[in-house]
């Protein structure tokens, strides 16, 4: 039985929370939410800064099953956070996740969802289970932090905060260097976290554009929560070599620390990027992969369309051609 978190799922799931398994490092890095923590400010807040929450309880024994999700800005997706226990936990649980899964995709269609995203860590059994209720591999990175206060820099030429007229300019920058699959999976602008990580801090940030007259050249996010920094970064690949000084002024604009780390993704599509961190003094961390679904798809159906008058057909000798009584015409129609 799979049902919606409630209070009397409090203890059961303080029970679940060190045996599961955390998705999205952005925010259990930058925050660390608490499952519990996270499941009652979703449930007395009805879900507008929380994550849905679903218990699985199988009425044969007590093992049981937790999965949460974060929804984005403006509703255009939601992002696994939780799921629980962890799979080596009992040879039943692969199972656990599966049924959980699925019912998460069958309600965010039925909320006009359309797309889960789930970042996974980079374990072989977890992508597996991902897989096999329609997930899809879209992207691998691997995470680099650093440690060590940035240096002073001078900020380059073109190097400027973004502005509402920078829009095309960033959008044909990401058409050229993303992938068609990541395009097509994360969109743009690129989702911003929902309300609760606008409330925490995850929201807030800078963003600054290096632009060589109307043309993009690279593209700086950078956020911060309590716990650390996160930066993401993307660049045309011709001018890869020579972001550097960009980068090393965007350091500056944080105050990342041993105890407030600053961390950036570096996706395989943009690999030559984690040299340059390097440099800098980052160090690899870890990796994980995204992943998405779509919880509905465009299908064709058919329509019957009658014209009054002819419901019996027509006279064709008084006719130049034949009419026929109904015409078959294509609707697009979003199901589950």
């Amino acid at each position: 039985m799979i049902r919606p978190f409630g209070l009397r799922d409090v203890t059961k799931l303080k029970q679940l929370q060190p045996r599961g398994v955390s998705f999205d490092l952005r925010r259990a890095l930058l925050y660390a939410p608490s499952p519990i923590h996270s499941a009652l400010l979703g449930y007395f807040t009805r879900y507008y800064a929380g994550p849905v929450t679903w218990v699985h309880q199988n009425t044969e024994d007590d093992l049981a099953g937790v999965v949460q999700a974060w929804p984005r800005a403006k509703r255009s997706g939601w992002d696994l956070g939780f799921l629980a226990p962890a799979l080596g936990y009992h040879h039943r649980v692969p199972t656990i996740w599966q049924e959980l899964l699925k019912h998460l995709i069958i309600l965010g269609a039925s909320q006009g969802v359309s797309k889960i995203y789930a970042r996974s860590p980079d374990d072989p059994e977890i992508r597996e289970v991902l897989r096999q209720v329609g997930f899809v591999a879209v992207a691998r990175e691997e995470i680099f932090f650093l440690l060590c206060p940035p240096e002073p820099a001078a900020q380059p030429r073109g190097l400027r905060p973004v502005t509402r007229e920078d829009y095309w300019a960033l959008a044909e920058l990401y058409q050229s260097v993303l992938p068609p699959l990541v395009q097509r999976a994360e969109g743009f602008p690129p989702s911003r976290p929902g309300t609760l990580g606008r409330l925490l801090g995850l929201g807030k940030g800078r963003e600054y554009v290096w632009m060589e007259g109307k043309k993009a050249i690279a593209h700086f996010r950078l956020s911060g929560g309590r716990r650390g920094y996160w930066l993401e970064v993307v660049v045309r690949p011709e001018y890869r070599a020579e972001v550097l000084p960009h980068l090393k002024y965007i350091l500056t604009l944080s105050e990342c620390s041993a105890s407030k780390p600053l961390y950036c993704p570096v996706p395989d599509y943009n690999v030559g990027l984690g040299w340059l961190l390097r440099t800098l003094g980052f160090q690899p961390y870890t990796k994980q992969a995204l992943f998405v679904v779509n919880t509905m798809a465009r299908v064709p159906a058919r329509q019957s369309l009658i014209i009054p008058g002819f419901e019996r057909g027509i006279d064709a000798r008084s006719s130049v051609g034949h009419i026929p009584s109904s015409f078959q015409t294509e609707d697009h129609r979003l199901t589950a």
